[in-house]
């Protein structure tokens, strides 16, 4: 079991280490969640090498070692999303150099209770940072607080019981032990990387790709108009105060905002029209010149009949600007500045 679980949880860091692109968060939220992942993976390999050879004590301080730094490591990860400093890294550093030497010195029972009180501090600590802040709001840190309380919940069962039962013996040893503990953690490592990988996303810089590949589709489109017809309109429905409502009403209204500017766009303009979203709360329509020209009441009336929860909230303003463009160069000038 102890050997199936490693093959997944590489499974899991090829995830990690291959899951790359524009739509990802730049930063070190990324980077230090798969050096958890990696800290996991090699804990469970040490106490492998200890249990074959049991007399290579460093292969067990090394893997509790690890084993704290797994979550600790992700409490920095996570803080990461909320702007924390990097001192936390080196107390993170610190604390695993200090469990490596307790489990050379020490007992293994009394090393085993030290570890398991850091391995309780340190998935409370991340379930909290979670759940705070700007990674509150973060895509997957609720799978992360989630999964990081439940281990939590199972360190303290082990905590109790190695008191109680001793290492060797009872629940403890039938629960508790290596191969149980090696199963649960990478059960948690499974869960935590849907959980990181949701978090790393980036939605601004997702929506960013969408739209630079709209606005190429449309430049298309209008060449295309231009080239049959000598000239192509260019116009751009623009939502007022876009940065006041997202402050008051947040990015899920402006979701809907976009959804429905978009749809009152098709709504309004027909036949060679092609309508597309090209930045938060703008999109642009492109069309022959001959195209009637769109009224700003008209527009905002089936941008307000679009959308059921803007007409129960609110309803903003609308600017809506034509271009007549005649040549390329006007063309890529005023894609490139739209």
């Amino acid at each position: 079991l102890v050997g199936v679980s490693i093959v997944a949880t590489f499974v899991v860091l090829a995830a990690f280490l291959w899951v790359r692109g524009p739509s990802y968060r730049s930063g070190s939220f990324l980077g230090i969640a798969t050096a958890s992942a990696v800290f996991a993976v090699f804990s469970s390999l040490l106490y492998v090498v200890y249990f074959s050879f049991p007399h290579m004590v460093w292969t067990l301080a090394a893997g509790d070692a690890a084993m704290v730094l797994a979550p600790a490591l992700l409490w920095v990860a996570v803080g990461a999303l909320n702007d924390r400093r990097p001192w936390r890294l080196w107390v993170v550093i610190a604390g695993g150099a200090a469990m490596f030497v307790c489990s050379t010195l020490l007992s293994e029972t009394v090393s085993s209770g030290i570890k398991i009180l850091l391995l309780i501090a340190g998935c409370t600590l991340t379930a909290v940072e979670a759940r705070i802040g700007r990674a509150r709001a973060t895509s997957g840190t609720l799978a992360i607080a989630a999964t990081m309380a439940g281990y939590a919940i199972y360190s303290v069962g082990r905590a109790i019981f190695l008191a109680i039962d001793g290492l060797y013996d009872g629940i403890y040893a039938q629960f508790f032990s290596t191969g149980p503990t090696t199963i649960a953690g990478v059960i948690a490592v499974i869960l935590l990387a849907f959980g990181v990988l949701a978090a790393a996303r980036d939605e601004r810089a997702s929506r960013r790709v969408q739209q630079v590949s709209t606005r190429d589709r449309l430049a298309a489109r209008a060449r295309t108009i231009l080239a049959e017809n000598g000239a192509v309109s260019w116009r751009v429905a623009t939502v007022d105060e876009l940065e006041l409502i997202r402050e008051s009403f947040g990015q899920e209204y402006i979701d809907e905002v976009n959804t429905a500017l978009v749809a009152a766009c098709t709504a309004t303009l027909a036949g060679d029209a092609e309508v597309g979203l090209i930045g938060a709360g703008r999109v642009a329509m492109v069309c022959p010149v001959a195209t009637p020209e769109v009224a700003a009441d008209e527009l905002r009336q089936r941008f307000a009949q679009s959308s059921a929860r803007l007409r129960e909230t609110y309803v903003p303003d609308l600017d809506v600007a034509a271009t007549r463009i005649e040549s390329d160069v006007v063309l890529d000038s005023v894609v490139a500045h739209s």
